[in-house]
């Protein structure tokens, strides 16, 4: 199973707006456990998105130099040695 660039971009942007979310949540309702929920839960969630992105970044990148790589055209043989005038 191959995972695209698009996919995986687009899955790190909702795991972030999870992230974001949980931290909204403890600013709007300050209570201790929303608090700690969004320091330790929301620090991972959002970690994991940030590891998510740079995956999709390497695997671009990856892609990218294979393409480079097939469009490499040989160089052509070169020309026939001129004979020397008489």
């Amino acid at each position: 199973m191959r995972i695209s660039v698009e996919r995986l971009v687009a899955f790190s942007a909702v795991v972030t707006l999870a992230a974001i979310a949980l931290m909204v949540v403890s600013i709007v309702f300050p209570k201790p456990i929303l608090l700690v929920m969004a320091m330790s839960l929301g620090q991972g969630i959002g970690t994991l998105s940030l590891a998510l992105y740079l995956l999709a970044i390497a695997l671009d990148l990856q892609a990218g130099r294979r393409e480079e790589a097939e469009d490499v055209v040989p160089p052509a043989p070169p020309p026939p040695p001129v004979p020397p005038a008489v």
